[in-house]
């Protein structure tokens, strides 16, 4: 969603301005000495060091860039009190220096007979990135108070706003919300929005969020980004209730949406479709629910019912990458292997396909005995993707669909090398065994993998249904043995 504040008019603003860097960089090629204003040095730093937040390190590339650039500024303006302040905030970056110690050098760089404004913001910009918030909130209140612009209150106002993160705060930032939404200049669901994604999974969200659709009972927004709130942290049964006010309160097809997927989450696929058609209804042009109806089809193994929805969201977009997978899951479900393939094929002239895919196209042609093809395939995967267990899970069952269980495990050892005691790996090596009736040893990688994550045994069970037939698997896994 666009922030409603566009942050390309702030002082210290860090859009992209193509000519200030071309000519920055032509410099440093031909190194002939070029002009630059202390705001271009300001603007320059921020470009290249991407104005990360504190806590994250920066590369040393970054770092170079933007020493070079404090360098050559204070070269050309040794008074510059500006460069000066971000001089301290450099080395501190550069991890030279102390959080402590750089709020103390930055409370002792002089502030300028001019341009005090331009100082004070960015002082309060650098105090936000380091986490102090009380005092970025302090510098942004004088601002505010000697501040005669409408304009330039109104993104005071915002700062301010987004700089209380604590439950505790909710009250305050709500304070600033409505002082904002009073200026007439800012709607509900743009600033909403912007709150939603900032406060995302922060302390504050649930708490603000309550206030706010108390405040705002009419507003779809409100609840909305509340049941958004409620989603994040996976309070499902309170995201419904706010999702439903939503939809009470507006003729929309967003909270239908959310509705619809919040369901799909719960299980409750058929209450999911329901909402899913009832947007539509709505809103005709939401093509891509006509995906998401068609995955909750698949789901629920309604295959034929999944490929309609597929086929009505290619009738919009020929080049549905989740549709095109959808149909050839379906078809491959309903052992239509050619036209799997086939499918698998479109998406692939969409676009670069993705790794699930490729291992379903594997699955395709080992169906259609196109071994070699198959072969060819999971070669190429283990090698473009060694950390991923599901393409050492789909290799190894290549050859174990060949019964040839001794080289689908030498495939798992080689994925253990890599992903060392990975609890999906052994617990598939101890299938491999048990199926060669190696039953010793895969008593030994049963334990190995039990004792890694025991909750994921139904992922050993499901594999191989006689399994627990063997009494030593049935002890390990504690299951009572009252087979039939």
């Amino acid at each position: 969603m666009e922030d409603f504040y566009n942050s390309e008019e702030e002082d210290f603003d860090l859009a992209d301005d193509n000519e200030l860097i071309s000519r920055y960089e032509n410099m440093l090629k031909s190194r002939q000495p070029a002009f630059f204003s202390v705001d271009d040095f300001e603007q320059l730093y921020f470009h290249y060091m991407n104005y990360l937040i504190d806590g994250f390190p920066l590369p040393d590339d970054q770092l170079r860039s933007g020493g070079a650039i404090i360098k050559a500024a204070i070269a050309q303006y040794p008074d510059a009190e500006i460069l000066h302040l971000l001089q301290v905030y450099h080395t501190y970056k550069e991890r030279r220096t102390s959080k402590k110690v750089l709020i103390d050098k930055l409370g002792k760089v002089p502030s300028p007979d001019y341009e005090q404004e331009h100082f004070k913001h960015l002082l309060a910009h650098i105090y936000t990135q380091i986490g102090e918030r009380k005092k970025a909130r302090s510098l942004l209140h004088f601002l505010l108070e000697n501040t005669a612009y409408q304009e330039d209150k109104l993104a005071l106002y915002y700062e301010i706003l987004l700089l209380y993160e604590t439950a505790e705060e909710a009250p305050k930032a709500i304070e600033y919300c409505n002082t904002i939404l009073k200026t007439g200049e800012v709607s509900q669901g743009l600033l909403f929005g912007d709150m939603y994604w900032h406060y995302f999974l922060k302390p504050i969200s649930i708490p603000v969020f309550e206030l706010l659709a108390q405040q705002y009972t009419f507003s779809m927004d409100a609840w909305l980004y509340l049941g958004k709130s409620y989603f994040d942290l996976m309070m499902l049964e309170k995201a419904v209730q706010a999702f439903k006010y939503a939809a009470a309160v507006s003729n929309h097809s967003l909270p239908l949406v959310s509705l619809g997927r919040v369901m799909v989450l719960m299980g409750n696929l058929s209450e999911a479709l329901d909402y899913f058609e009832e947007a539509i209804q709505i809103d005709p042009d939401r093509k891509e629910l006509y995906t998401e109806m068609g995955e909750v089809l698949y789901n629920s193994e309604e295959a034929e019912q999944a490929m309609y929805f597929f086929s009505l969201a290619l009738d919009a977009d020929k080049k549905d990458m989740n549709a095109l997978m959808g149909m050839a899951l379906s078809l491959f479900s309903l052992e239509r292997y050619d036209d799997s393939v086939a499918y698998i094929m479109r998406a692939k002239k969409a676009g670069e396909l993705p790794l699930e895919a490729l291992i379903l196209l594997a699955d395709d042609y080992i169906e259609l005995d196109r071994n070699e093809e198959a072969l060819e395939i999971y070669q190429q995967l283990v090698k473009q993707h060694p950390r991923d267990v599901d393409v050492w899970l789909s290799y190894s069952n290549y050859y174990a669909i060949m019964e040839d269980f001794e080289q689908a495990c030498t495939i798992i050892k080689q994925g253990l090398e890599i992903l060392p005691d990975n609890p999906f790996l052994l617990y598939r090596i101890a299938n491999y065994c048990f199926l060669d009736e190696y039953t010793c040893l895969g008593v030994t990688y049963l334990q190995m993998a039990y004792h890694a994550d025991a909750d994921l045994v139904s992922f050993f069970l499901e594999y191989d249904e006689d399994v627990i037939k063997i009494p030593e698997v049935a002890e390990i896994v504690k299951v009572e043995k009252n087979i039939e």
